[in-house]
């Protein structure tokens, strides 16, 4: 029973060993590997080659390498400011009047008011075609030589007159409406106030009445823009023979008006 014991344990041993020494062996000849080829060896491409029926021997020329994809740029963002005027800022970055106004929705070049954000497109031109390929240009179109009215300048021209100039739809809540315009130069109306003796009064936000523009206020509720702002009354706040009076943000009477 010994004598097997031993052999049994002289068995294992020689397994262990040898694992022990095949380990050994493999870690030595990862670690002892030669050395790689030279980095400076030059390797020469050798181009396929095409036989043509004749027997002469063509060699093929190299692809051309991929054109880049064209990126357009993205549009910038202009906050208008104090002053401002449509004219003014497409010329400054090179667009028409029209364009900015169709990019932006604005149907009055003149209601701009501080803070409002247009979107300006700033993308290229496109590339002159390729000549060898070039299709014959089209017939010139005849231009039109018609004058153009010039759009208002960045200075205010003269001081502000602002006025009451219509009331609408009185006593009729949903079509109850009143017309202030500026027939002077640009102001703030901020804190500006329209007031009744029976004590109803509407106070402006901040906007900015350019020359000739004008702004509606009206007594319903709605969203306000810069050319109509809603008071959002529960009841008519104008009646007939009423007398309305327009007030700066220091309380003094810009104007008055009688309703009919």
């Amino acid at each position: 029973m010994r004598r097997r014991t031993w052999a049994i344990f002289i068995i294992v041993n020689v397994i262990v060993s040898a694992g022990v020494m095949l380990t050994i062996l493999f870690i030595w000849e990862r670690t002892h590997s030669p050395a790689t080829a030279p980095a400076d060896r030059t390797v020469t491409a050798i181009s396929p080659t095409l036989t043509s029926p004749a027997g002469e021997t063509a060699v093929s020329s190299p692809s051309p390498p991929p054109l880049a994809a064209s990126t357009s740029p993205a549009p910038l963002v202009y906050y208008v400011q104090e002053g401002d005027t449509l004219g003014a800022i497409a010329q400054t970055y090179g667009v028409s009047v029209e364009d900015l106004m169709a990019a932006n929705g604005i149907s009055d070049p003149h209601l701009l008011y501080p803070g409002q954000t247009l979107v300006i497109s700033t993308a290229p031109p496109p590339p002159p075609p390729d000549e060898a390929n070039a299709e014959p240009s089209p017939e010139p179109t005849p231009v039109d030589t018609t004058p153009v009215t010039p759009l208002p300048t960045l200075t205010p021209s003269g001081p502000p007159l602002i006025e009451i100039a219509q009331v609408l739809g009185s006593g009729n809540l949903a079509a109850e409406v009143v017309i202030v315009r500026n027939r002077g130069g640009a102001i703030k109306l901020e804190e500006w106030t329209l007031s009744n003796a029976e004590g109803n009064t509407f106070t402006f936000p901040a906007i900015t009445l350019f020359t000739d523009a004008q702004v509606a206020i009206h007594s319903s509720a709605g969203n306000s823009t810069p050319g109509d702002l809603y008071w959002g009354r529960p009841s008519p706040a104008w009646t007939g023979g009423t007398l309305i009076t327009l007030r700066d943000t220091a309380g003094n009477v810009v104007d008055t008006y009688i309703v009919p």
